[in-house]
């Protein structure tokens, strides 16, 4: 009767985790010309409502072959885990350099594999790593806000 016990009382403890985006990670190093093209910003779970609080105006992401970037309408939002956490702040357009590269680690329960993304550089304004999603292009983008188990992302899909 313990060991039942035992190993309910372990998986409540380290609880069952998944973030539910993690299928779609890019885990295997894609072609920058695979990466390079226009991103429109086409779902956001971090508040209700979807993209309304744009008001019509798109978030459109340009990462460029040599390896610079602009975004138009790129919304910000407040830190999370603080008491406003989760609320949009601001719609920001800027220009930068962009280069393909790890962002991070996930794990099917036994290993643990990278994933790719794009990190940003350059910018007047500090901009978020982005995941690449997809196992073969044409690849979308992911910005995960908060806890990754949560949910909360905005996603980019590529532009024909």
């Amino acid at each position: 009767m313990r060991t039942p016990f035992a190993i309910l009382a372990l998986t409540l403890l380290l609880g069952c985790q998944y973030n539910p985006y993690a299928h779609l990670f890019t885990t295997t190093q894609p072609k920058q010309e695979n990466v390079a093209g226009s991103y429109s910003l086409t779902k956001q779970t971090i508040t209700p409502g979807g993209l309304s609080f744009l008001q019509g105006q798109q978030c459109v992401l340009e990462l460029r072959g040599d390896g610079t970037f602009s975004v138009t309408n790129y919304p910000t939002w407040t830190e999370a885990f603080s008491p406003t956490n989760g609320q949009f702040v601001a719609s920001i357009s800027t220009t930068g350099r962009w280069s393909c590269d790890t962002v991070g680690t996930v794990s099917d329960g036994s290993t643990s594999q990278s994933y790719w993304g794009v990190r940003f550089s350059d910018a007047d304004t500090q901009l978020d790593s982005l995941a690449l999603t997809g196992k073969n292009p044409p690849h979308g983008l992911i910005m995960t806000y908060g806890d990754p188990d949560s949910g909360t992302v905005m996603i980019f899909e590529k532009k024909k």
